[in-house]
């Protein structure tokens, strides 16, 4: 077995303070330890390497043909740790470097953005790479490592992560102000709702989950509704129903310039309510680099800069 393994870095630094105070009671001075403990240090490398390694006189300690031996290889392993301490601590307090970031398709559309502009203003040395597509791929790839960390919407998940909420997300049935029957209304029954043609998000999103688990409080499920297209990105959904050709539940993330510009509008549906968790994840595993621990604590923050 090697000597790390088995002894203290401490004892290697005792020796060799030791040897270049060539008294032990100066070794215990300049290492602010008592002689005892290190004449302790000294016999344990002593009874490790079963040989003598200081002569020991009345003018003080000097290091044996063994002794200089050990001498020569603590230092440089003393020397190299020291380098390796330093060199960690420079990658610690370092935030350069590339960030990988995943996202379901709403907040990686509609939030994420918006908060990686407002945390490069604070550090501008960071660079990122953000990758969307739906909740299912997106926890995929952080499975596998190829996105650092995920923001995704939806249900809690199992798997290698460390997950946390950072905030809820409410959806809502849009339809277009020109074209819906419920022009005039803020409010709809079930029946109304079941009746309409339904533009919904694909399998894998987490919206259609939302959506279900709305439904399923309900005594519903997706079948019952009147699905006429499946499309799997927020903006296909809101540009047909803005023509008139259904009526969708999507994010109010996604939704707010349409709201301000009166090209979209929402009803509520009586006994219904669609919200959402928004979840911050990472494999739980895997070391973070400062950047990483940084960014986390920002999306953690009051003022994560969600638009």
């Amino acid at each position: 077995p090697g000597v790390i393994g088995e002894m203290q870095f401490q004892h290697l630094r005792t020796f060799t303070q030791a040897v270049r105070s060539g008294s032990l009671s100066e070794a215990a001075e300049v290492l602010y330890i008592t002689q005892p403990a290190v004449s302790q240090h000294i016999r344990a490398l002593e009874k490790h390497f079963n040989t003598q390694l200081l002569h020991r006189t009345n003018r003080g300690v000097a290091p044996t043909a063994a002794g200089e031996i050990v001498f020569a290889y603590a230092n440089r392993i003393l020397d190299l740790t020291e380098k390796l301490e330093q060199e960690m601590q420079a990658l610690e307090s370092s935030v350069s470097g590339e960030l990988v970031e995943g996202a379901s398709s709403t907040v990686g559309g509609y939030a994420v953005p918006c908060s990686i502009c407002i945390f490069k203003e604070r550090v501008p040395e960071a660079t990122f790479k953000l990758r969307v597509a739906n909740r299912r791929t997106v926890l995929d790839w952080l499975r596998h490592g190829e996105v650092h960390v995920a923001l995704v919407e939806g249900e809690p998940f199992e798997g290698p992560f460390t997950c946390l909420t950072i905030t809820t997300d409410e959806l809502s049935l849009i339809c277009s102000p020109h074209d819906s029957p419920w022009n005039g209304r803020s409010m709809i029954s079930i029946s109304d709702l079941v009746e309409a043609p339904m533009i919904m998000r694909e399998p894998g999103s987490a919206t259609r989950q939302t959506i279900e688990r709305a439904l399923a409080a309900a005594g519903l499920s997706i079948d019952d509704l009147n699905v006429i297209l499946e499309l799997n990105h927020v903006d296909s959904i809101k540009a047909a129903v803005e023509a008139g050709r259904g009526v969708s539940v999507v994010s109010n993330m996604a939704i707010r310039k349409e709201l301000r510009t009166g090209t979209l509008m929402t009803v509520k549906v009586s006994g219904i309510e669609f919200r959402q968790k928004v979840f911050l994840a990472w494999q739980r595993d895997r070391l973070q680099n400062r950047l990483e621990k940084l960014f986390v604590r920002f999306l953690r923050s009051p003022d994560r800069g969600f638009c």
